[in-house]
């Protein structure tokens, strides 16, 4: 198993009450999930089948999946609500 740095973009899908989940990093990477841990674990399935496939296919890898990351040092972004107590008159 390899550790892969990708970004992904999430849509809300409103008929499906899922995320729509697709990839700048890695092009025909798409799936959904309702929730975070659902998330990890669609996409994770996406990326065995989608690089299965490029391998057999002789295709090259997208430049993010080439190279796995440090497991001791990871970087991310992260939404977080907060609430800062600020009250704004309308």
């Amino acid at each position: 198993m390899a550790l892969y740095k990708i970004r992904l973009t999430l849509e809300w899908d409103e008929t499906n009450q899922a995320y729509a989940v697709s990839s700048p990093d890695v092009p025909g990477l798409n799936t959904f999930g309702a929730n975070l841990a659902e998330i990890r674990a669609n996409v994770a399935d996406a990326l065995e089948t989608l690089l299965e496939f490029m391998d057999s296919e002789g295709l090259a890898r997208p430049s993010a999946l080439q190279q796995p990351v440090d497991e001791t040092k990871l970087e991310t972004d992260l939404l977080v609500t907060v609430n800062t107590g600020i009250m704004v008159n309308t």
